[in-house]
């Protein structure tokens, strides 16, 4: 399950009232911060913003606790493997969620449809020094976002279905849908061009737009 999942797992099975839920969210996905000592010694990030906005509160809360965790690990690469940032910077959010072992809230702000709030992440320290002390399994991989036009709801199945089908794209993550277009994060096992020639054979043209990298289907496939 993932960190967003583990938060709104809570949400459901909560028979408490806003402030309870908000509480229970709070306190029992994941255990106290331990005492790893101070400044760099320890695997702890301390100061992550986190910050969004969703029809609910709640799916406010879960998805900038999600965003903060990953910000605190590509905050964690910089300062402790900038080099690695690359390969290790995109990992999925099962395996982000395995690496956590706990975080804290401050500063929360709670809106109608809005959160906002400090974190202070903990990782695992034995997972992630194995990660970063492990090889890369293939090539040079990288993150890139793009952004998907949408003529209907048919447009995004078929980008889907091509994505998943793809061995050009080792991974997506959605960051934002709407009707007219999808903002998605792209994990490339090589680099652009690379991925953007492998991905016109799968019927998707990857270029670079005056906003960034678009993604669209190829007109007749």
């Amino acid at each position: 399950m993932t960190i967003e999942g583990r938060v709104a797992e809570i949400s459901r099975r909560s028979a408490l009232g806003f402030a309870g839920l908000m509480l229970a969210a709070l306190a029992a996905p994941l255990a106290p911060l331990p005492a790893w000592g101070q400044g760099g010694s320890g695997f702890v990030v301390r100061g992550i913003a986190a910050e969004a906005a969703a029809e609910t509160a709640t799916a406010a809360r879960e998805r900038a606790i999600a965003g903060g965790l990953r910000s605190a690990w590509a905050a964690l690469l910089a300062r402790e493997a900038p080099g690695e940032q690359a390969r290790l910077g995109a990992i999925s959010a099962e395996e982000l969620e395995r690496l956590v072992e706990s975080y804290e809230v401050e500063n929360e702000r709670v809106g109608a449809q809005r959160y906002a709030a400090t974190l202070t992440v903990a990782f695992r320290p034995e997972p992630v020094r194995r990660l970063l002390a492990a090889r890369p399994a293939s090539g040079p991989s990288g993150r890139i976002e793009v952004t998907a036009p949408l003529n209907g709801l048919s447009d995004w199945v078929a980008i889907r279905q091509r994505l998943a089908g793809s061995p050009a794209i080792r991974g997506y993550e959605v960051l934002a849908l709407s009707r007219r277009e999808a903002r998605l994060a792209l994990t490339l096992p090589g680099g652009q061009a690379e991925a953007a020639a492998a991905l016109a054979s799968a019927g998707l043209a990857l270029r670079d737009g005056p906003g960034g990298p678009t993604l669209g289907l190829v007109p007749g496939t």
